[in-house]
């Protein structure tokens, strides 16, 4: 049984892989072209995102029985056409939450306190005080829409700081706790100061966050986005800047 990596991934998945009787090909330093021939007699396929998934790659792979995501998002597979083959997916949803709420948490204080723009400032020669003065975190509302593995880790984050986390996640419920306020996305719209997507990319989700959606906002937002970049329309993003 043969397993090709297309991208890499760490080394733990080829040891227990092997262990357990497949035969691991580094597919990684290969074109989408040349990992054609590689993968025809293929059980699976390891991959991240360099390349789609799609029906005319994957038909190249008659023997195909699962592939694996090091990751989060699925949106990269293309899930009818292996569905339609019985080809089974895994996913690692779980495996880097801890990274992204940390990540989450520094482009939040990154951006409130200007960061990024007063670096630049400073390393062009300028001493830009009042225009870089921060905001604080105290006292702010931050909206998660979703709250899964990503959007808990962030939560968790926030504990440290003395703020209002709301969370909507059209499909789980009972979540609140004395951190997290279980919210629709009416409370959301009318008490954020900071919004975070913690969302996957589908076809519902999509351009979710389009005119109408930040026309809803009672209150000018921070907006951070640790989704994919298709969950906001950035010509309505730019529109609402303005």
């Amino acid at each position: 049984m043969k397993v090709v990596f297309i991208d890499t991934v760490h080394p733990i998945l080829e040891e227990r892989l092997q262990a357990a009787g497949f035969n691991c090909i580094d597919a990684t330093s290969k074109s989408r072209e040349e990992c054609i021939p590689v993968i025809e007699n293929a059980t699976g396929i390891v991959v991240r995102s360099r390349f789609p998934m799609d029906a005319a790659f994957l038909s190249n792979a008659q023997k195909l029985k699962f592939i694996a995501r090091a990751g989060a998002g699925m949106e990269n597979i293309d899930e009818e056409y292996t569905k339609s083959r019985s080809v089974n997916l895994y996913n690692a949803p779980e495996g880097n939450r801890n990274a992204v709420g940390e990540h989450a948490l520094g482009m939040l204080l990154a951006v409130f306190n200007k960061l990024h723009t007063a670096d630049r400032d400073v390393r062009g020669g300028k001493w830009e005080r009042e225009h870089n003065r921060g905001v604080e975190l105290d006292g702010k509302t931050v909206g998660l829409i979703g709250f899964g593995n990503n959007g808990q880790a962030f939560a968790k984050k926030l504990r440290g700081f003395d703020v209002e986390v709301l969370a909507y996640d059209k499909y789980k419920e009972g979540f609140g706790s004395s951190d997290v306020e279980e919210v629709e996305m009416d409370a959301i719209f009318s008490r954020a100061d900071v919004l975070s997507f913690h969302i996957p990319q589908t076809k519902e989700t999509k351009f979710m966050a389009n005119a109408d959606f930040f026309d809803a906002f009672q209150k000018s937002i921070y907006v951070i986005n640790l989704s994919r970049g298709k969950i906001i329309r950035t010509s309505a993003l730019v529109e609402a800047l303005k």
